[in-house]
């Protein structure tokens, strides 16, 4: 009985610890974000060990030239095989139509963009922001960064001023 009670307060202490861990503060993640683009107040903030989602509103939906500019999927896709980050900056194009386009191209990357945005990251949100979120991602006003050594997204919504963070960790 008392080993049982033991196995018992152990699997509630391991439990916690690991409901503690999570991908990413906060904190940590504004000031990486704050290099790429005009952070404002936080929105929205969950993290757990397999996801983090993040919505921001920016003071400048602008993305800092600090980030890799690709003006077309075959230089984007050459700078994702390279593990950097990458703005994909081509006009009238949603993220969506982004990662099926990476898809055609290159599925593994494809399916990695696609999984960062789809997959653990849903875990991390409300209802409220998987319908932002499923707007922002259909939209062609949406900006998006990808990338893939940090399995984020970065998508910035000028309409609104918003900028929405992903990371999976699957």
């Amino acid at each position: 009985m008392a080993a049982r009670l033991n196995l018992i307060g152990l699997v509630c202490v391991l439990s916690a610890l690991l409901a503690g861990c999570a991908l990413d503060k906060e904190a940590d993640l504004r000031r990486h974000l704050s290099g790429w683009i005009f952070v404002a107040q936080t929105r929205y903030f969950t993290s757990k060990m397999v996801c983090t989602v993040a919505v921001f509103d920016l003071a400048r939906s602008e993305i800092s030239s600090k980030v890799s500019r690709a003006t077309s999927i075959d230089t984007a896709l050459i700078r994702v095989h390279k593990g950097i980050p990458v703005l994909f900056d081509i006009p009238d194009i949603s993220p969506n139509s982004i990662s099926e386009q990476l898809m055609s191209r290159d599925l593994g990357k494809g399916l990695g963009m696609l999984s960062t945005g789809v997959g653990p990251a849903k875990d991390c949100m409300d209802d409220d922001v998987a319908a932002a979120y499923f707007a922002v991602l259909m939209s062609p006003e949406t900006r998006t960064v990808y990338d893939p050594a940090g399995d984020a997204l970065l998508m910035v919504y000028p309409p609104e001023n918003l900028a929405f963070f992903l990371r999976g960790n699957v």
